[in-house]
């Protein structure tokens, strides 16, 4: 049975781009909007796939945003909730993805088709704007995902990432196999392993390679690198000037 139309659109607006856009064009392109599952580990867009969606996620979701080394190491680079859209390369001029798209926090969200929201995008109007003012932030975290990788230890790196992904959750349990932990920090298992277990000695999380635990948020904080503020501070400043858009 099909939900009743207030109902999905309510659902769709958790998402905060969506939820940004005035009335008139929320409502031009809600028949174009479907509401879709997102499983765990799904892969939206893996490398050089077509793009043919905007995918909206909806709130306790979250989409991680890998790219490839050419011997085949997948690095995650940036993380995606219900402040953001995962394809928007399809809509900055490729007609492929150069990122692997995978489901980290499995969820809801919805798609938007590809060609509708190039439509949409060259009216030049909020849903333009709305895209990229988040496009903005979006760089800003993999710049500096980038430089963490590069400077920063396995442990500030960890606790950055968890709570980034905490950010976007309502929950203190993150379902993360080692492998997928291994991918998120660009390290092999031994090295994700040995992180893991010092931040679980010190109390902060509790790990059994299929779960993590987040115990003590605020000691994560105080071991976090400063790249986990740039990054939220950056997103805050998005959010506001959202609202004025």
């Amino acid at each position: 049975m099909s939900l009743p139309k207030s109902q999905m659109s309510n659902e769709i607006r958790e998402n905060e781009l969506l939820a940004a856009l005035p009335s008139d064009i929320f409502e031009r392109l809600m028949p174009h909007l479907e509401p879709t599952v997102l499983p765990p580990l799904e892969v939206l867009y893996d490398f050089d796939d077509p793009i043919t969606h905007l995918y909206f996620a909806n709130r306790n979701t979250v989409i991680s945003t890998l790219s490839q080394t050419e011997e085949d190491v997948n690095v995650e680079v940036a993380i995606c909730g219900n402040e953001g859209a995962v394809g928007l390369s399809g809509i900055l001029g490729s007609t492929n993805s150069p990122y692997q798209n995978l489901v980290q926090v499995p969820g809801t969200g919805s798609r938007l088709p590809i060609e509708e929201a190039k439509r949409e995008f060259s009216q030049c109007g909020a849903f333009h704007d709305v895209l990229l003012n988040y496009t903005n932030s979006l760089l800003l975290q993999i710049s500096q995902t980038a430089l963490c990788n590069r400077i920063h230890s396995d442990e500030e790196r960890l606790a950055r990432w968890l709570l980034l992904s905490n950010d976007r959750i309502q929950t203190q349990q993150l379902p993360l196999p080692r492998e997928l932990l291994a991918k998120m920090l660009g390290r092999n298992l031994a090295g994700v392993s040995v992180a893991a277990s010092t931040l679980q000695r010190a109390g902060m999380i509790t790990y059994n390679s299929a779960e993590l635990v987040i115990l003590d948020r605020e000691q994560l904080e105080a071991v976090a690198c400063s790249c986990y503020w740039i990054v939220k501070r950056q997103a805050g400043k998005v959010s506001q000037s959202r609202k004025v858009l």
